[in-house]
């Protein structure tokens, strides 16, 4: 499989630096997505644009595997110490990690200024031939890229245009900054370990100017150093102990969603209804339906009202028992009138099963279904008259049919609907990545049905 570029838009330092003071009051992914996408509105109108720079800068500081967390909580935590220009160190770790493009885009440049005072871009495109391959992508990438490092003062343009040089080298007040961002590099690379003075002399490193030395590498708790023949230090990461949080599995869901639930009087009743179609189970005597029996069982509590309990009984009986299981779960939707009912209901059974990727593929190819159908009634349109979903979705919002949230949601879905494709199963991170995308797609449909066909339960 080729390589993913991934890094394709020019990222501006501002956005960087707002996400990072975001994260340091929150680290939830959906509320930084929301206000990334809130503040970056003005600049990016248009929300394909909008939703694609979203999730690379999200990727860089928010999407992260586990074992890289503790090294975004320790970049957060420096913030306090350092000045808001020493942010750069931070931001040029933490996309390294994200893209193996700008890591290796950024190495190129260092090779080139140490050969020489200026580079032109078809310098840089030319070299990242041999590791990307001759593809339009990696070529119109590493031009944004090298105008991204423009934004972010780490190189100016001379007066040839495509010729650039370097903008100044940057210190970093304290040595924890600069373990910091040679723990990051050295995460990056591709190797497990490295000789301890070639990693203080990387060319990824070209912008920054370090005073620490191999004394400061062994006294950093993340390093490993050991003697290779005579006199070589190889530094390598210690290993970063994960403590991975249990899953419930369904069939755990299912016994704690009947532990959890309280006989009462409304139970004798859907067992009542259940009889009648020959199905009834002999575990519950039958008691009378009278507000005395209401009284002497639940202690005087308030029951829902008899209209409301009906219908949730007749709910409850035409939902595929998974499909109960992960709404008393997730605290979702029942949708008594919804016309897409059976083709949601298998969306969930999808998940349940951890097919994520025919969870992605119907849930997303639903909610654009889901979408069209509401604008037909919604905007009364003629049978004949089809629009596409932006502008279906734009229209419905327009008339205050869709909420804010919502539609950003949606808009977010429509722009990354093509993403998960390059995901693999079989590495660890992509699995997750897949079952976080199809449990937030599958959460988005509920709230779309929930708005539009049911209410909450």
């Amino acid at each position: 499989m080729s390589q993913v570029v991934g890094i394709s838009q020019k990222i501006k330092r501002a956005w960087l630096d707002v996400v990072l003071d975001r994260l340091a009051k929150t680290t939830d992914a959906a509320e930084l997505r929301v206000f990334l996408d809130q503040h970056l509105k003005d600049e990016l109108p248009g929300p394909e644009s909008r939703a694609k720079n979203s999730g690379i800068i999200l990727r860089i500081w928010s999407g992260i595997p586990a074992n890289r967390i503790a090294l975004r909580n320790r970049a957060v935590a420096l913030l306090p110490r350092i000045s808001g220009q020493e942010r750069i160190w931070l931001h040029w770790g933490m996309t390294a990690l994200a893209y193996p493009f700008f890591r290796d885009t950024a190495e190129v440049v260092g090779r080139l200024l140490a050969l020489q005072d200026d580079f032109t871009t078809a310098q840089v495109q030319g070299r990242m031939l041999t590791t990307w391959g001759d593809r339009a992508t990696s070529k119109e990438a590493a031009q944004k890229l090298i105008t991204t490092l423009v934004d972010w003062e780490v190189l100016r343009s001379t007066k040839t245009k495509g010729h650039f040089l370097l903008a100044r080298k940057m210190t970093a007040s304290i040595p924890d900054l600069q373990l910091w961002l040679l723990e990051a590099l050295l995460g990056a690379s591709a190797a497990d370990e490295i000789e301890a003075q070639q990693l203080l002399r990387l060319p990824e490193l070209f912008p920054f100017g370090l005073s620490v030395g191999v004394a400061d590498l062994r006294g950093h708790k993340s390093f490993t150093i050991h003697r290779q023949g005579l006199d070589m230090d190889m530094v390598a990461l210690q290993p970063v102990k994960l403590e991975p949080t249990p899953k419930p599995t369904p069939t755990a869901k299912k016994i704690q969603v009947v532990k959890t639930h309280s006989p009462s009087l409304f139970d004798q009743e859907i067992s009542d209804d259940i009889g009648s179609n020959n199905e009834r189970s002999e575990a519950h005597p039958e008691i009378p339906a009278t507000a005395q029996a209401t009284d002497d069982r639940q202690g005087g509590v308030d029951e829902p009202p008899p209209l409301e309990e009906s219908i949730n009984r007749k709910v409850l009986k035409t939902r595929p028992e998974s499909q109960e299981c992960f709404c008393s779960e997730q605290g979702a939707v029942l949708a008594p009138d919804n016309p897409f009912e059976a083709p949601s209901a298998e969306c969930t059974k999808q998940f349940q099963a951890g097919h994520y990727f025919g969870c992605i593929a119907l849930t997303q190819a639903l909610i654009e279904a889901e979408i069209r159908h509401i604008g037909q009634i919604k905007l009364k349109k003629k049978p004949n008259q089809k629009e596409s979903f932006e502008k279906d979705l734009d229209a419905l919002h327009k008339k205050n049919l869709i909420s804010d949230g919502c539609k950003t949601m949606l808009d977010t879905m429509w722009a990354e609907r093509h993403s998960f494709h390059y995901l693999r199963p079989l590495a660890e991170y992509d699995q997750r990545k897949l079952e976080e995308t199809a449990k937030n797609t599958l959460k988005l449909l509920n709230e779309l049905e929930h708005e539009f066909f049911g209410f909450s339960v």
